[in-house]
């Protein structure tokens, strides 16, 4: 903010000073003809500088009143042309001379601010855009213009050009970037001035008013334009999500996959994977509260989250005595757990940075799994336990649905446990699966680290059935068997009854195991 005004100020100030240190030394053989002496030239004139000021009172206005300025440059840009507009309005005697060093004065300081704007657009740094090739120009045609029409004139008018086109081809060189066509048209429409201006097509009052005219799209149109797609970029950014910004992780991921899996990668290739991580990367916000708080909702859902650091407060401001936490109870939720078969055996026999690798890749798996079943959620890990229920967002009894999809899902991962290697790669992994239903409670226990919690009966009962199942079979209780019946599968279930099952503090029981074909 404080840059932004000492530039203003900076502007302000630069034609008093550029005229009594260098300008005041011309004053006999410059055009000091009032602009008000022609009528037509000084209407139009006018009318073309009004309307450019109507249009960014217009843009600052709704910017201010809206509160969504993501673009300081953008702004500073419609500052300065106000400012130079205002200069021209409401002076009353002002020379030929007068208004063309202003609107040079105003290029002086306009440039870097719309190429600025560019490079940010384009994640380019300032000097990449070739810069200096373009505002050297800007600075000679301020220096020079005393000498119009003279030898000494067209030899730098001639230097400035050389320059400039360095600079056009660097842009040129750059169409593949964000609104490097605007402004090649923009500049291109300058550049044909110039050559009208320096070979005198028209008369000099006709090129100041297409410059003029010029000068008002070039900054409203870069304006606009790119302040609209930086709201769009950010408006798009605050909406992300989790979920959004693991599909974003995903593809650049197998973006890098994809290049280091080819030893031969065109240049085109090449930069075209570099472009398109960058533009995926920039698409991750910065600011991760929102992230935060999703992951905590996720964590704690129910609303559990917002108890949670209700209670936070209370503990860490006043009295912690005063923690409560009101766990929500439901009915017929289904339960699933499945552990890995010789698990202790392995732990045993490699060391624990093997074994973490396991589990990760094991329990990886199992996540992209449950991402195909809407109605499950995965609440924990605890070493090679993998716990699962549906549905506690239901906003019905869908317990049948959940059912399907716990089956299904324990399907998929009796399959997938198989094709995870084992450090050795001598002996195939193997698990067992139970599934209960029954009424639980969700809530928060404790209060140091936020972990959701599911407690009751069913709870116990499915983890006792997971433990008491056969290798890479499903052991169900009977409660989740009584409603097979009325659940269509599109595949055939084999079911086995099983009578007089121990479940340690619990007793024996009637069980039903299914294994998958």
């Amino acid at each position: 903010m404080l840059y932004s005004l000492l530039y203003i100020f900076i502007y302000s100030n630069a034609n008093n000073i550029i005229n009594n240190l260098y300008v005041s030394n011309f004053s006999n053989i410059i055009n000091n003809e009032l602009i008000q002496q022609n009528t037509n030239f000084y209407y139009s004139i006018m009318n073309i500088n009004k309307f450019g000021l109507f249009i960014y009172f217009i843009y600052l206005i709704k910017n201010i009143i809206y509160y969504n300025a993501t673009n300081n440059y953008s702004i500073l840009l419609a500052l300065i042309y106000i400012k130079y507009t205002l200069n021209i309005i409401l002076q009353n005697n002002m020379t030929l001379y007068e208004y063309e060093f202003n609107r040079n004065i105003m290029w002086l300081f306009a440039t870097p601010l719309m190429i600025k704007m560019y490079c940010n657009v384009n994640n380019l740094k300032l000097r990449e855009s070739y810069i200096q090739y373009h505002i050297i120009p800007v600075v000679i045609n301020i220096f020079i213009y005393p000498y119009y029409n003279t030898n000494i004139y067209y030899y730098f008018i001639g230097f400035s050009w050389i320059l400039l086109l360095i600079f056009m081809k660097s842009l040129y060189e750059k169409r593949s970037l964000l609104f490097t066509n605007v402004y090649l048209f923009i500049w291109s429409i300058f550049m044909l001035l110039n050559i009208i201006d320096l070979l005198n097509i028209t008369n000099k009052y006709d090129v100041i008013l297409y410059y003029s005219f010029a000068d008002m799209l070039s900054k409203i149109m870069t304006s606009i334009i790119i302040n609209d797609y930086n709201e769009r970029e950010l408006m798009q950014i605050s909406n992300m999500d989790l979920q959004s910004v693991q599909f974003i992780t995903y593809l650049i991921k197998y973006i890098k996959k994809y290049r280091n899996e080819n030893a031969i990668i065109t240049i085109q290739c090449n930069k075209f994977i570099d472009y398109t991580t960058k533009q995926l990367s920039i698409k991750i916000p910065e600011n991760k509260t929102i992230l935060e708080q999703e992951l905590l909702k996720k964590i704690l859902p129910l609303d559990l989250d917002k108890e949670y650091i209700e209670n936070i407060n209370i503990i860490t401001e006043v009295n912690p005595s005063a923690m409560t936490t009101s766990a929500k109870q439901f009915n017929m939720i289904c339960i699933l757990f499945s552990d890995i078969v010789n698990y202790t055996e392995l732990a045993k026999k490699y060391n624990d940075k093997i074994i973490f690798q396991l589990l990760y890749s094991i329990y990886t798996s199992f996540d992209n799994i449950i991402k195909k079943y809407p109605h499950l959620q995965k609440i924990e890990t605890i070493g090679d336990a993998y716990m699962v229920v549906g549905d506690i967002f239901r906003y019905d009894m869908n317990h049948k649905i959940v059912i399907k999809e716990l089956i299904l899902f324990a399907f998929d991962i009796i399959k997938e446990i198989k094709t995870i290697k084992t450090p050795d790669d001598k002996e195939v992994l193997s698990i067992r699966i139970g599934i209960n239903m029954g009424a639980i409670s969700v809530g928060i226990l404790g209060n140091e680290i936020p972990r959701l919690c599911v407690v009751g009966n069913a709870v116990n009962v499915a983890s006792r059935l997971q433990s008491t199942a056969e290798i890479n079979t499903i052991q169900l209780s009977k409660h989740i068997y009584e409603q097979l019946e009325e659940i269509e599968f599109d595949i055939k279930l084999e079911i086995t009854k099983k009578d007089n099952v121990f479940l340690k503090n619990i007793g024996s029981v009637t069980t039903y195991n299914i294994s998958p074909n």
